[in-house]
């Protein structure tokens, strides 16, 4: 099989119409519309068959929900699937469905594992985290980077889409993801004890002079006691409790000076 192309102009216009995936989010169907739309801007520039594209908006209209910082994976497979079919090279039947289905329910479970659970959590800790020490401009930056980051990732894996098709399932299927997922939790427990650290300093009224010595015990305290209660608790329960409390001492912090 010949694989399917798709030129920059194209691909930059399906991009951007992705970035509106959850615009039209509902309960019923969820991403549905998002989906069909995103994919809409790649067949609207191919010649036009009213049955054809009749079918084609049935087949998207259904239920579909997914991660949406991972969904151009979904969508570049979708379309290198579609662009096969419009050479002749027929899929069986069921197969894009099947496809769409499943590739997005993995997707759905591995990017909430690892934004929703993981880099997001991680980035709020760190954020509140230089927030307290007083360093916005880096706290400025770390927006700037995880928007750009995430920006860069749906263009990338658009293109790992189109490129791959079918083969999608050995790339969400490695191992790295699950060792990024482990990674961000962990992170996001150093950087609650850190925080934690940081909060008896402000107690203590010596903020001024940041103790790096306790900053290092608390993120200490956040590495152990996962590997303490990992066994008892789920990893998602304690991510969200480390989280919860970490807002609560953070937004407690009363204001030095009265």
């Amino acid at each position: 099989m010949t694989t399917p192309r798709l030129d920059t102009r194209d691909r930059l216009r399906v991009w951007l119409w992705s970035l509106g995936l959850q615009g039209s989010w509902n309960p019923q169907r969820m991403q549905n519309l998002g989906l069909l739309a995103t994919l809409v801007a790649w067949r609207s520039r191919r010649p036009h068959d009213l049955e054809d594209d009749r079918h084609f908006c049935r087949r998207y209209y259904e239920f579909f929900n997914t991660n949406p910082y991972l969904a151009n994976f979904l969508v570049g497979g979708l379309i290198h699937l579609e662009q096969q079919a419009a050479a002749g090279q027929t899929p069986p039947p069921g197969l894009i469905r099947m496809f769409r289905d499943s590739l997005g329910r993995a997707l759905a479970s591995l990017g909430d594992q690892l934004f929703w659970m993981g880099l997001r959590p991680a980035f709020t800790l760190a954020l509140c985290l230089l927030g307290l020490i007083g360093w916005w401009w880096a706290a400025l930056g770390l927006v700037v980077c995880f928007a750009a980051g995430q920006l860069v990732l749906r263009w990338i894996s658009l293109e790992q889409g189109l490129r791959l098709g079918m083969d999608l399932v050995d790339v969400v299927s490695a191992r790295g993801w699950h060792r990024a997922v482990a990674l961000v939790r962990r992170s996001g427990m150093i950087l609650a004890g850190a925080l934690g650290g940081l909060y008896v300093l402000r107690l203590q009224d010596v903020a001024a002079s940041v103790d790096a010595s306790l900053l290092i015990m608390g993120a200490a305290f956040g590495m152990v006691v996962p590997l303490v209660l990992r066994r008892r608790l789920p990893g998602e329960f304690l991510m969200l409790l480390a989280f919860g409390l970490a807002l609560a001492l953070t937004f407690a912090i009363p204001e030095s000076g009265g």
